[in-house]
C-alpha cells in the first residue's frame, strides 16, 4: 500500500473518531478523580401485582404505556430485585421490587453521569456500535502510525524508545 493512502486512511479514522478518543479518557479521568455525575431520582408510579417470572420487557412496556408515559427502552438489566432499563445514557426508569410490590422509579442523569453511562456501555444500540467500530478503528490508527513511523528512521527510533518505556510502565504497576 502506498504510504499516501496509509497517511490519508490514518487520519480519517483518527478524525472521524477523535471525540470518542476525547470522551474516553475524559470521563475516565473525572470518574477517577471521584466526579461520576448526578441524577435525579423521583418515584414515577407503583406495580402493586407480581411481576411475571417471563416476558418482563413486554410486561413493564404494558406498565409504561398504562401510567400514560411515552418511554421505550432497548433491554432490562436485572440485578437482585433492582431492573434498570436501559440506555441509562438518558432519562431512563428503575423498578425496584419489594415485599409491598414493585416501585419504579424516574432517573434523570446529569451530563457527567451521561457520560460515564456511555463510557460504561450503557448508551443506546447506535453507540455501541460506534463504540465497536472506534475499538477497531484506534486499532487500525495505532498499526499504521507505527507503520509510517519505522519508515522514517528517526521517528522509528523514537517510537522504539517510547514503546519500550511504556510497555515497561505498563509491566512494573502490573507485578
Amino acid at each position: 500500500m502506498k504510504r499516501a493512502t496509509v497517511v490519508k486512511v490514518h487520519l480519517a479514522l483518527a478524525s472521524l473518531f477523535l471525540p470518542f478518543l476525547l470522551l474516553i479518557p475524559l470521563s475516565g479521568g473525572l470518574y477517577l478523580l471521584g466526579q461520576k455525575g448526578e441524577q435525579v431520582k423521583t418515584e414515577a408510579f407503583r406495580i402493586e401485582s407480581p411481576l411475571p417470572l417471563e416476558n418482563t420487557d413486554d410486561f413493564f412496556r404494558q406498565q409504561f404505556k398504562e401510567q400514560g408515559l411515552d418511554f421505550d427502552f432497548e433491554y432490562i438489566r436485572v440485578s437482585g430485585s433492582d431492573f434498570t432499563f436501559r440506555p441509562s445514557s438518558r432519562l431512563h426508569y428503575m423498578a425496584s421490587k419489594s415485599e409491598n410490590g414493585t416501585t419504579v422509579y424516574k432517573l434523570e442523569p446529569d451530563v457527567i453521569r451521561r457520560l460515564m453511562e456511555i463510557h460504561k456501555g450503557h448508551g443506546p444500540v447506535l453507540i455501541k456500535w460506534l463504540q465497536t467500530g472506534f475499538a477497531l478503528a484506534i486499532i487500525l490508527v495505532t498499526l499504521s502510525g507505527v507503520y509510517l513511523a519505522i519508515n522514517i528512521p528517526a521517528y522509528a527510533k523514537t517510537m522504539g524508545i517510547c514503546f519500550g518505556v511504556g510497555l515497561l510502565l505498563i509491566v512494573a504497576a502490573l507485578f
